[in-house]
């Protein structure tokens, strides 16, 4: 048993004399100005937070926001691509990039569209492609071909006897060729100038002075002006990078550098001078810092580091709000497959974009500055678009991949628990800006939320998802078969039963702030007879919730001392957080109503079924080891703890269950979350610290297509999420932190709403899945209202 006696003991009696003070059932408490009693040292409530601390308040100053693509980037005709490359000016009808695929390139053709100008037959396929001068060059495994700005094919440069092409490198009006024997050299016209070299140089750097080439193990400079003997080439350093694909000169970023070393295992960093190649240790080079492995090419950026294209994406080096980290493009939402063959930045462009040429097509990034602000501005317009459905949120589905122009709705089995995040995002939006959309907005959702009870036909029972039949474009409109289902008294919706817990949670979260701040005199008597209704229900039906259609508890929603205290999952599980959901929804019924039977089950439920105790104990993985690492639970856990904090008039019990949320906390903080953070600061909890949520915002996805992404097995940087989100081997097989010691930002791994925690790294429901991202929109708006997030 979790309860102590003694305080089991006092806080009865301190109920007790509550109770008698108060007398009975009262007028509302919100217009009779009653609700902290009559006891002096209550609280008066709704409890809300101070002015926040200038130190810990977010600033949203503009910041570099990318944007990914969700459908392939090329027509359908266009299947693998090998290469990509930037015409020269002078190349008016090419595109930029110009794509290449094994067997040519694709030019615009004269009736719009693209046509393929082709290798001859006999042709080995494409390995590479590059610009010099006023010519494209195309690199096969045998030869090597010149495309001119009219878009005709050369005829083919054979490369030198017994020779494999492996890549080609630019530089000032001449070109390099990299073969398995060695290299040549192309000004133009006239031959290639070969050098045979044993071993072959996989990379090469092409300076004033001198070339730097490089081979599996060794970095050196040669002369190939100078005859050709040992004397011309002069080892600077070996190399411990695998086979090296790039050497990339004079970069920034992450320190200053003269050349970067980029291979298939590793990378390296070097300052140049007369005397070789010394070595700079940069930590984001060691082992276990570098996220991908299987480098196949690399080029600078226009930011001072560079970008590399290897195993399962591409990744490069930016400077973020905590200094310099990778920043990784990974397959299904950045490109449309994990073959990536070649990477190119136009660099032509202030910010221009970024395309990365896979096996299975075209990718692209592009970029411009943003705020904070402007990114929920988008994603209130994508729920406006594609996931409000009559006030409720979903799920959107997707008949083509990726192509959200072939959105449909769909309903869940948690609208409210979905819908409820907007409703008091665009209420707080609203108070905020006086935006009237906003208003209409928690208006229709609100609505919406309130006739998951009366479409059920009954006073305490709430709906999990409702449908109109009439206009039903879902898959299941006749005779839905996805759970339990009724029509409703007037026959015009269909009504999901077997409701849980989580929705009779969301609903009470929600209910108490939408009374507060937005309503009006018309919704607030709803909110009430909504509470009323449904709280009245679980106390007379024995603090579980009754399907009226076969008058029995449903499946999970228990909230009765048997479950939470003596059956394995409430003892074990989630009977903290339940008790925290039922302790708070009594303390908003008794504000919304003032009646004495809420303060005499909360009575009951602490004194006879330490309720309050049990509240204490969420987050300790000890007394509820099954709901450790649980992002349903952690959810729940906080969706519950908004009416308990916010209506508590009882400074002990307050005092109580803080010791639960700040034990919570404790974890919820490591995944650097403004969705928690936010709530700590609502809280008062303690260590208050929004600055990683900042950088959770600046890295929120700008689409929610469910892609799936995989992580797991090719992140090269993943270790253990914290041991609070690693105790159930099972769950956490999934959960990974970066080896940095943060979360792996959320546009590099699946999308995901809050009841999952965010070391979920693998995973997804796929492209033809979009989320509604309202659980992100909550936290901005709620930070905004309460000053710990500053108006950009």
């Amino acid at each position: 048993m979790k309860a102590r006696p003694l305080v089991l003991f006092c806080t009865a009696v301190l109920l007790s004399l509550f109770v008698v003070a108060c007398g009975g059932d009262s007028d509302n408490p919100v217009t009779d100005g009653d609700v902290d009693g009559d006891a002096d040292n209550n609280l008066t409530v709704p409890i809300e937070p101070g002015d926040p601390d200038p130190s810990v308040v977010v600033s949203d100053e503009p910041f570099m926001q990318e944007f990914n693509h969700t459908i392939p980037e090329q027509p359908e005709e266009i299947d693998a691509l090998v290469a990509l490359v930037m015409p020269p000016a002078s190349f008016t009808n090419f595109n930029r990039p110009t794509l290449a695929d094994p067997r040519g390139l694709w030019l615009p053709a004269d009736g719009g569209g693209l046509e393929l100008l082709e290798l001859p037959q006999d042709a080995t396929d494409i390995i590479d492609a590059e610009t010099v001068g006023d010519a494209i060059y195309l690199l096969t495994g045998d030869s090597m071909y010149p495309v001119t700005s009219d878009g005709v094919m050369g005829t083919a440069l054979p490369l030198t006897d017994g020779a494999t092409g492996i890549r080609l490198v630019p530089g000032e009006n001449t070109l390099y060729i990299l073969t398995s024997t060695g290299f040549g050299i192309y000004s133009g016209s006239g031959d290639i100038a070969w050098h045979a070299m044993d071993p072959a140089p996989t990379a090469l750097l092409p300076t004033a002075e001198t070339l730097y080439l490089a081979h599996e193990g060794s970095l050196y400079t040669y002369n190939p002006d100078a005859a050709k003997d040992a004397a011309t080439k002069q080892q600077l350093t070996t190399l411990d990078v695998g086979v090296p694909v790039a050497l990339i000169p004079d970069r920034s970023k992450p320190v200053d550098l003269d050349m970067v070393v980029v291979g298939t295992t590793g990378l390296a960093g070097y300052n140049l001078s007369d005397s070789g190649a010394e070595a700079v240790e940069v930590e984001l080079f060691t082992e276990g810092r570098i996220p991908l492995a299987g480098a196949v090419a690399a080029i600078p950026d226009s930011n001072g580091g560079f970008v590399v294209a290897g195993t399962g994406g591409a990744y490069r080096i930016v400077e973020q709000e905590f200094g310099m980290e990778y920043r990784v493009y990974v397959p299904e939402r950045w490109m449309p497959g994990a073959d990536i063959r070649d990477v190119l930045e136009d660099t032509d462009q202030a910010d221009g974009p970024m395309y990365f040429a896979t096996l299975q097509g075209l990718g692209s990034m592009t970029r411009r500055m943003w705020t904070i602000k402007d990114k929920t501005d988008a994603m209130i317009e994508r729920i406006h678009l594609r996931h409000n459905r009559e006030g409720a949120l979903a799920d959107s589905r997707l008949t083509s991949p990726g192509d959200l122009s072939t959105s449909v709705m769909y309903d869940s089995d948690n609208d409210g628990g979905w819908t409820c995040y907007w409703v008091l995002s665009e209420c707080f939006r609203w108070k905020l800006t006086g935006d009237p959309e906003a208003k209409a907005h928690f208006d229709e959702s609100l609505a919406r939320m309130l006739s998951f009870r009366t479409l059920t036909g009954t006073e305490h029972f709430l709906a999990r998802s409702v449908i109109r039949i009439e206009g039903c474009q879902l898959d299941d409109c006749d005779d839905p078969d996805d759970g339990e289902w009724f029509k409703s008294p007037d026959g015009v919706f269909w009504v999901k039963a077997d409701t849980s817990n989580d929705e009779v949670t969301s609903h009470m979260f929600m209910m108490g702030q939408a009374y507060d701040y937005c309503a009006d005199d018309d919704q607030k008597t709803a909110i009430v007879a909504h509470v009323d209704g449904i709280i009245g229900g679980l106390v007379d039906n024995g603090y579980q919730l009754i399907d009226p259609q076969d008058d029995k508890c449903t499946t999970y929603g228990q909230f009765d001392p048997d479950y939470i205290n003596r059956g394995i999952e409430g003892s074990s599980a989630d009977g903290g957080r339940r008790s925290a959901q039922m302790l708070g929804a009594l303390n908003l019924a008794y504000y919304l109503t003032g009646k004495q039977k809420y303060l005499d089950a909360k009575a009951e439920l602490i004194a006879d079924h330490h309720y309050d105790e049990n509240v204490s104990y969420i987050g300790d993985e000890l007394e509820y080891p099954f709901c450790a690492g649980s992002g349903d639970c952690d959810e729940l856990a906080f969706q519950a703890f908004v009416p308990l904090l916010r209506y508590e008039w009882d400074p002990a019990l307050r005092e109580r269950y803080m010791i639960g949320w700040n034990r919570l906390y404790t974890h919820l903080q490591t995944q650097e979350d403004m969705f928690w953070d936010v709530a700590n600061a609502m809280f008062e909890g303690e260590n208050i610290d929004l600055s990683y949520g900042k950088r959770w915002y600046r890295r929120y996805p700008t689409d929610l297509v469910r892609y799936v992404i995989y992580n797991d097995g090719v992140r090269l940087d993943a270790i253990k999420p914290p041991p609070y989100y690693n105790l159930n081997k099972d769950r956490a097989k999934n959960y990974r932190l970066r080896s940095d010691g943060h979360i792996f930002p959320a546009d590099e791994r699946r999308n995901h709403r809050h009841n999952g925690p965010q070391f979920q790294f693998s995973g997804g429901s796929g492209s033809l899945r979009e989320l509604d991202g309202g659980d992100a929109l909550y936290p901005y708006w709620l930070g905004r209202w309460y000053g710990f997030i500053a108006e950009p």
